[in-house]
């Protein structure tokens, strides 16, 4: 079971990441020529992305996986997928996305990580 779920936590993490959040995260104007900006990403698939980290957090967990192990199975390749939509579509002004990278990731890893912990003394 430990095997399984150290294999399938990154390809889910990461197929739930492309699914869910789109490739390029920069805002647009709702129409051409407006100054209003809206933002790609959709709440539901936020929240939703967020559940299935926590729960790949909590089945890594359960399956014996130390937590420490666990934030970079589960957030790992979502957090590479990030920073290579960051860094191909370049913010025409200020950069804030190196910044805005580090705190998601932070976000992903540590909500896998409460997981983590979470699942494992729950298994006990």
């Amino acid at each position: 079971m430990r095997t399984l779920a150290t294999v399938l936590a990154p390809v889910l993490s990461g197929a739930a990441y492309l699914l869910l959040i789109p490739w390029d995260l920069r805002n647009r104007p709702e129409h051409p020529g407006e100054l209003i900006e809206t933002t790609p990403v959709r709440t539901w698939a936020v929240v939703v992305f967020t559940l299935v980290l926590l729960a790949l957090g909590l089945w890594l967990g359960r399956s014996g996986v130390p937590p420490w192990q666990s934030m970079p199975l589960a957030a790992g390749v979502p957090s590479v997928l990030l920073l290579v939509s960051y860094l191909t579509h370049r913010a025409p002004d200020a950069n804030p996305w190196p910044l805005a990278w580090v705190c998601f990731t932070v976000l992903m890893a540590g909500g896998v990580l409460l997981a983590a912990l979470a699942g494992r003394y729950t298994a006990r």
